[in-house]
């Protein structure tokens, strides 16, 4: 029996490859949410309010603003990581329709992974006020808001693909202008090429 060298791929074998990779992406995306999502929590201020008893509390001066700043922070770090993740994961293979789909579904795990985080370790750190003493000030745990915080960061990585297909090289100019430039040489008809010898008649 003759080896040829050449190696044909199993389709089985390269589905099952490119299902673990995504895994291995997927998972990674997901354990950079929780992490950027503890940091959005320890950085983000909260709001304080002044208990005034039976339930209601009264926001602070300026205390609102923070409801934005926790909404802007998230969405801005969110979307940070969206962009160097999707062009870190293009850059490493092949670029297909097929693959841009799922770095945008791999941001959009990171994302709801960063808020579920976020928004538990903040709760964990700014307990329910409740219970509070009519008169005291407490700290409210920061939250988001809106559910479509979580869409900087797909929106994003998008925004990314788009940039880098769009300024990509054309592989097709280069290979003509290969070709033009290597083609056969015995089309010049010009005063310089040899057609033979010379008879002695002339």
């Amino acid at each position: 029996m003759v080896e040829t060298g050449v190696r044909t791929s199993v389709p089985g074998w390269t589905q099952w490859t490119h299902s673990t990779q995504w895994a291995r992406w997927t998972v990674v995306a997901a354990v950079v949410g929780a992490l950027l999502g503890v940091g959005w929590a320890l950085l983000v201020p909260p709001r304080h309010v002044g208990v005034l008893g039976d339930g209601r509390a009264a926001v602070l001066t300026g205390e609102s603003l923070h409801r934005f700043d926790a909404v802007a922070l998230f969405a801005l770090v969110t979307a940070a990581a969206g962009v160097v993740g999707a062009a870190a994961m293009w850059r490493a293979g092949q670029g297909t329709p097929r693959r841009a789909l799922g770095i945008v579904a791999s941001a959009a795990v990171g994302s709801v992974s960063a808020a579920g985080v976020g928004l538990g370790l903040a709760a964990w750190r700014y307990p329910d006020a409740a219970d509070a003493a009519a008169g005291t000030v407490v700290a409210l745990a920061p939250d988001l808001a809106t559910p479509m915080a979580v869409l900087p960061g797909p929106l994003a990585a998008a925004v990314t693909l788009v940039v880098l297909v769009a300024f990509a090289p054309d592989d097709t100019d280069d290979d003509t202008d290969t070709a033009g430039a290597d083609g056969p040489e015995g089309d010049d008809d010009g005063p310089g090429k040899d057609d033979g010898p010379v008879s002695p008649a002339a």
